[in-house]
């Protein structure tokens, strides 16, 4: 829901996007410059639909894709060195991801084609959902089916589908 709340925000109005931090507890951006250092791993298949795992909050098993989606799907990851739900502590380190997701939305168009689907599978902080939904461009970008880990679901399940 936090990524279509983004969608519906935008990028056209200017919006401060902040992150409650767990310890201490508060919205206050740390003033280190910290990079995050993500990592990029890219397909090597190309084909129409693609997955594409975010996997900063906590570590995505390549497995729980393929039970949803099938082992033929080409998969893109976005990561860390070690995922987990404290690692975006500054406002920098959240600008260096939107400026990464929206270079990776264009080189999956023009790898995989104008008629792709985008089935993203996030492990994410709360500002970077927003920020994935407000950086998608609907005229631009290829649409994206979003799913949400749910346990007692048995794994991932459709979330929302954003054209």
């Amino acid at each position: 829901m936090l990524i279509y709340l983004g969608y519906l925000l935008s990028d056209i109005p200017a919006a401060e996007v902040y992150q409650l931090h767990r310890s201490p507890p508060d919205w206050v951006w740390g003033n280190n410059r910290e990079k995050a250092e993500y990592r990029l791993t890219r397909a090597e298949k190309k084909r129409s639909d693609i997955a594409l795992i975010l996997s900063l909050s906590q570590k995505i098993d390549p497995m729980k894709i393929i039970e949803v989606i099938g082992k033929d799907i080409p998969l893109w990851t976005i990561t860390i060195d070690e995922p987990n739900n404290e690692f975006l502590n500054n406002r920098k380190q959240l600008e260096e991801f939107r400026i990464l997701f929206k270079k990776i939305l264009s080189e999956i168009k023009y790898n995989h084609g104008d008629t792709a689907t985008i089935h993203v599978f996030p492990a994410v902080p709360v500002s970077v959902a927003i920020e994935i939904g407000r950086d998608r461009l609907p005229k631009v970008d290829l649409p994206m089916i979003i799913y949400d880990y749910n346990k007692k679901r048995g794994g991932f399940v459709k979330a929302l589908h954003i054209d």
